[in-house]
C-alpha cells in the first residue's frame, strides 16, 4: 500500500514528548514517503538544523527525532491535500476535537503531556480558537486555544513552505527562539 491507500503515521514515540510539532496537513509527498516535511521544496529540515533545534545531518530526520530526542510529529487535519488554502474554518472546527483526542490519548499512553507544542504556521493555531484569532505573532504564545487539553508551552513557528515570500532571517528566528527556550538540549 502506498500513497492515498496508506496514511502517514503520526509519530509520537514511547515516552513523554519534549516537543510536539504540529503541521496543518501532510503533503502528498509525506503521505507517499511516510516522512514528515519530506517535500523537497519544504524548508523545515533546513530551519531545524540552522536554528540549532536539532544538530543533525540535513535531510528528513523525523524518525531520529522521535526515537532519540522525544520530538513527535502530527497534524491538525489529516487529509490528502497539502494546500492549506483549501482548508476552511469548518474543516478546522470539524477536526479540532479529533486532534485534541489524538494528542491527549497519546499523553495518556506514554504517561505525560508534551512539554511544548509547536504549530508550524499560523493558520492551524488561529483556527483552533472560536472565533479564530485575527492576528498571530510568531514565537511563544500567551493564549491556549479553546478547550486545549494541556497546560504546556505553545509556540507558533513560521511556515517552511518554499512558496512563502518571508525572508530567511525572519523565517528562522522563531525556530532559534524555541531552540534557546529548550536550552539547546539536543
Amino acid at each position: 500500500m502506498t500513497g492515498a491507500n496508506m496514511p502517514l503515521a503520526e509519530k509520537f514515540g514511547t515516552k513523554p514528548l519534549r516537543l510536539l510539532i504540529v503541521g496543518h496537513n501532510p503533503s502528498e509527498h509525506s503521505w507517499e514517503s511516510g516522512k514528515y516535511f519530506s517535500q523537497p521544496t519544504n524548508n523545515f529540515w533546513k530551519l531545524v538544523k540552522e536554528s540549532g533545534l536539532c544538530d543533525i545531518e540535513e535531510g528528513v530526520n523525523d524518525d531520529y527525532m522521535v526515537e532519540n530526542l522525544c520530538v513527535g510529529f502530527t497534524d491538525v487535519i489529516r487529509k490528502h491535500n497539502s494546500d492549506s488554502r483549501v482548508f476552511k474554518r469548518d474543516d478546522y472546527r470539524e477536526k479540532h476535537t479529533f486532534f485534541y483526542k489524538r494528542i491527549k490519548d497519546n499523553a495518556l499512553r506514554v504517561g505525560g503531556a508534551p512539554e511544548r507544542i509547536a504549530f508550524i504556521g499560523k493558520k492551524q493555531y488561529s483556527m483552533l480558537f472560536n472565533p479564530p484569532l485575527a492576528r498571530v505573532e510568531l514565537g511563544l504564545q500567551k493564549e491556549h486555544p479553546t478547550d486545549f487539553p494541556f497546560e504546556c508551552e505553545i509556540w507558533v513557528l513560521s511556515t517552511p513552505s518554499g512558496r512563502s515570500p518571508m525572508k530567511w532571517d525572519q523565517r528562522v528566528e522563531p525556530y532559534k527562539e524555541l531552540a534557546d527556550s529548550m536550552h539547546l538540549a539536543f
